[in-house]
């Protein structure tokens, strides 16, 4: 897949641990494996170490394994594949595309998915301003993430697909009626995307018992955990076991 210098806009090449393009612009892999090419000052650095933590370790009992598995249907193994905010690498590391990469910015998110999986070339940026080069990609893919409609366009090839991963109506319902008097469902619109047409929404759900802090990394890694007041969270820090619906929907677009 053809990464793009971020300063001048030419091919970078790779030599050994250093990526270089011909105007001699270079950048390191950081000693976990991932390139850093974030050339815009934003406050924005991804999700923080305790999201990234919480997020880790609940995924890895295995909660969401049906959801990668459905997503990996999808795939091919002659696939190029770029994975849009992808975190600590749980979904990408699973696929066996031949050429991967994920984007992000938690510096802590792609440590941990460097460290981890020596299949994807994870880099540090954007998913608005990335620096992969236009038509690049089988697939496209986003899991619980903002839409960066236009970039997912223009790094798709000719009728490229792009997957969509998101909340169904009553994702999360369980814990959301234990922490608040007026529980609310999820908004399920489907987004449109210029340049990309419809061609199918999966559901997908399962229903699991949870237990003991695996619900609190649940709530933690969850967008909401930041508007809930503490009164609220504190709800949570007696409760052993929850019966969760887990429901999610996977959009499939086609350039």
């Amino acid at each position: 897949m053809n990464i793009l210098c971020p300063v001048c806009k030419n091919l970078l090449m790779r030599k050994g641990n250093i990526y270089q393009c011909e105007n001699r612009h270079s950048f390191d892999l950081a000693k976990e494996g991932y390139l850093n090419l974030n050339m815009h000052n934003s406050q924005n650095t991804g999700d923080n170490p305790q999201m990234i933590r919480a997020r880790r370790d609940f995924l890895n009992q295995g909660y969401y394994s049906f959801l990668r598995e459905e997503v990996d249907t999808l795939l091919n193994e002659e696939d190029t594949l770029i994975d849009l905010a992808c975190g600590e690498g749980y979904y990408t590391s699973y696929f066996k595309c031949k050429d991967k990469v994920g984007i992000d910015l938690s510096k802590t998110g792609l440590k941990y998915a460097s460290k981890h999986d020596k299949s994807t070339l994870y880099l540090l940026n954007s998913i608005f301003h990335n620096p992969l080069a236009d038509s690049c990609a089988d697939k496209v893919l986003t899991i619980f993430a903002p839409l960066a409609k236009e970039e997912i366009v223009r790094l798709l090839k000719k009728n490229g697909i792009f997957l969509l991963v998101r909340p169904d109506r009553d994702h999360l319902i369980e814990l959301k009626q234990l922490l608040y008097d007026e529980p609310y469902l999820n908004e399920t619109e489907i987004p449109e995307i210029d340049g990309l047409k419809l061609l199918q929404e999966i559901p997908i759900r399962k229903k699991e018992k949870v237990v003991g802090q695996d619900i609190r990394n649940l709530f933690m890694m969850t967008p909401y955990y930041n508007t809930t007041s503490q009164r609220d969270k504190e709800k949570l820090q007696n409760v052993d076991e929850l019966e969760i619906s887990f429901a999610f929907l996977i959009d499939v677009y086609r350039k």
